[in-house]
């Protein structure tokens, strides 16, 4: 008899032990928790960085007077280097400022063409602003005394999408515009945005039928190169979306669940705490 109430003793003051282990094994838990959602990667990635490598190639890229093209807006001022200046206002749009945003100006024909007065239609497309204005001049001065043409472009429009963080169409008051022109006023690429693979989509016509596809790599001096560094009008500026995103986005499930089975764990370890304090007081 006092044997086996020897052993029953023993079992009660070992199940006692437990319960008084039971704290610890909680802290325990809570801890690993704490430090799996604390973990971070110090990896340091490069691919943020901008012109990383081709520096020598950087001095070889020029910009090229801008060609006149088919759905081009020309403004056109023919002035003359006389005193009489009443024999150009024939020559000069009138300046109607009629709607928001209306620009006056001579548009390029689908073959190339403006129509000019007196004059009738000049094939503009394929030259510069300067062998316009010299074609000009030769032809006004049947006309005008000693005529000086002034040209100007009133349409450069980017269109710049991905991952960018101020995508859409993008317009710019100069006649040479880069793709780094294109990305500053876009703010800049997002943290997911892809520098080494940017493509530049081009059509070759006032249609857009017919279209070029240029790759670009922000983080060569090559890309001053390409010939989709200088942009055209209408041009299409699309940055990709790096792996990465797609992998935080699953991630981001994934954790959302981890987070889940975290509180849970908190939730029976506080309460296993409260349960084990609450036996000891009512003991």
């Amino acid at each position: 008899m006092k044997y086996h109430l020897t052993c029953k003793t023993i079992k009660i003051m070992i199940h006692k032990k437990k319960l008084k282990l039971l704290p610890g094994y909680c802290l325990i838990i809570s801890g690993i928790c704490l430090l799996c959602s604390c973990s971070s990667s110090r990896t340091m990635d490069t691919n943020f960085l901008y012109f990383q490598h081709g520096l020598d190639s950087m001095n070889s890229g020029r910009i090229k007077d801008r060609t006149i093209q088919p759905a081009d807006l020309l403004s056109i001022q023919v002035f003359s280097t006389s005193l009489n200046q009443d024999q150009v206002t024939l020559f000069n749009i009138p300046n109607n400022n009629s709607g928001v945003g209306y620009q006056q100006g001579y548009p390029v024909s689908t073959d190339g063409n403006i129509d000019f007065p007196v004059i009738g239609k000049i094939k503009v497309a394929g030259l510069t602003k300067p062998q316009l204005e010299a074609t000009l001049n030769e032809k006004l001065s049947g006309y005008v005394k000693d005529p000086s043409v002034l040209i100007r472009f009133l349409h450069f429009d980017v269109n710049v999408l991905g991952e960018v963080k101020t995508p859409g169409i993008h317009s710019f008051e100069k006649d040479h515009v880069t793709v780094l022109d294109a990305i500053g006023a876009a703010n800049d690429l997002t943290d997911y945005g892809k520098r080494r693979d940017v493509l530049v989509i081009r059509g070759n016509d006032s249609t857009n039928r017919s279209r070029k596809y240029y790759k670009l790599d922000l983080t060569s001096g090559s890309l001053f190169q390409s010939p989709a560094y200088q942009l055209q009008p209408d041009d299409i500026v699309y940055v990709g979306a790096k792996d990465k995103k797609l992998h935080d986005i699953t991630k981001t499930t994934n954790y959302d669940n981890l987070r889940i089975w975290q509180f849970i764990l908190s939730v029976l370890s506080v309460t296993a705490s409260i349960l084990f304090v609450t036996y000891n007081i009512n003991k």
